[in-house]
């Protein structure tokens, strides 16, 4: 009598094949899913990073604003600001003078000593969004100066800036006294959603301007006519 070898049957193979391939499947679905969170994590990351550092500049141009108003000069040191928007996102213009050395090249010109910035989101050369910072002698009209602007980062996308009116207690988009400065500020910074349904992320820093608490509280009051002060010993009248 014949002995029985063991072995599997089609039906078998076809069975453990059917399950590997579902086992399979699974796999590569969740690499693809651990992949691409991975890459969007990663993307988001850049992109706050981008944010922190356009965020980090912005306010230390900003706490470094300077502000002279001898002799009427302030309408050359005054903050100017347009409110803008493009698209979906605001791309607000502001210009200030400054002492520091906030977005400025290391070999430039304007790294020591007074100048006037600008600031704002245009199109770089490849037509894309960017942060676009253009400097400026603070005592040049910018219509004057031909030099054009240079770009910080591709991944902001957005500017807007708002100012605290402290006699009405509330914040105004507009800033129209071109002869002073702000004392307090609000700056937000938009970057595009990894989704392009998804909301946009920003970042927001409320700037306390050191300097304009001197300017406001340095007021001088001048009498063309003052009157004579009081003897404190007179003599007595003959």
């Amino acid at each position: 009598m014949g002995r029985k070898t063991g072995g599997f049957t089609l039906m078998e193979l076809l069975i453990a094949l059917t399950i590997m391939a579902g086992a399979m499947t699974v796999i590569i679905a969740s690499f693809v899913a651990t992949m691409k969170g991975w890459q969007k994590g990663g993307q988001l990351l850049e992109e706050l990073h981008h944010g922190d550092f356009v965020m980090e500049q912005l306010v230390s141009a900003l706490r470094s604003i300077a502000f002279f108003n001898r002799d009427g000069a302030g309408k050359n040191y005054g903050f100017r600001m347009e409110d803008e928007s493009r698209g979906r996102y605001p791309t607000d213009f502001i210009s200030f003078v400054c002492s520091g050395t906030a977005f400025i090249p290391a070999d430039s010109p304007f790294a020591n000593g007074l100048h006037r910035i600008e600031i704002t989101i245009d199109d770089n050369d490849d037509g894309d969004p960017a942060v676009s910072v253009r400097a400026i002698p603070h005592l040049t009209d910018p219509e004057d100066w031909k030099e054009d602007p240079w770009f910080v980062s591709t991944e902001v996308k957005g500017l807007n800036v708002r100012f605290y009116e402290i006699d009405e207690e509330r914040w105004e988009d507009e800033w129209e006294d071109t002869n002073a400065i702000p004392s307090l500020v609000e700056v937000t910074l938009f970057m595009d959603p990894l989704e392009e349904s998804g909301t946009p992320y920003e970042i927001s820093r409320f700037v306390e301007i050191p300097v304009a608490r001197a300017v406001t509280q340095a007021i001088s009051i001048s009498d063309p006519d003052p009157e004579p002060e009081p003897d404190p010993d007179p003599e007595p009248e003959p």
